[in-house]
């Protein structure tokens, strides 16, 4: 169904997520997270926009006993063109739950957008950021 146009003959912005057929969850964007694992690292491609919406999803993905137990997480974020404040809290939760653990968080991979968030924040003195997943393996 096509919402009807506004008063002044625009068709309205709705920025809520979608609510499914028994209007009880929330449906949206959600992320493609592809891992795959090395001797001591696991590297976790991740495809979407990190927001509100989907940040819940990684932190979930990410907090695994499987992720938790990897010396070093690499997070690929090469097909990520957006992030939101949702986004950065989970990276900085991230971080500090590896770091309590002895163990090490790497970004790979930022798009434009995305860095200049992180550096407008600041974090990129927090979290390591590096150019690609090579980078990081080769500098272990």
């Amino acid at each position: 169904m096509t919402p009807s146009p506004g008063p002044e003959g625009h068709e309205p912005a709705d920025s809520s997520p979608s609510v499914d057929a028994a209007g009880l969850l929330p449906t949206g964007p959600t992320l493609t997270l592809a891992s795959h694992r090395g001797p001591r690292h696991a590297v976790v491609a991740v495809d979407g926009p990190i927001d509100y919406h989907t940040a819940p999803q990684l932190l979930g993905h990410l907090t695994t006993k499987e992720m938790q137990n990897v010396p070093l997480l690499i997070l690929d974020l090469t097909r990520v063109d957006f992030c939101d404040s949702s986004a950065l809290g989970a990276f900085v939760d991230i971080h500090r739950r590896r770091s309590d653990a002895g163990h090490r968080l790497a970004l790979t991979g930022l798009q434009p957008e995305v860095r200049r968030i992180l550096e407008l924040t600041r974090l990129t003195s927090v979290l390591p950021v590096h150019e690609t997943v090579k980078d990081v393996l080769s500098g272990d």
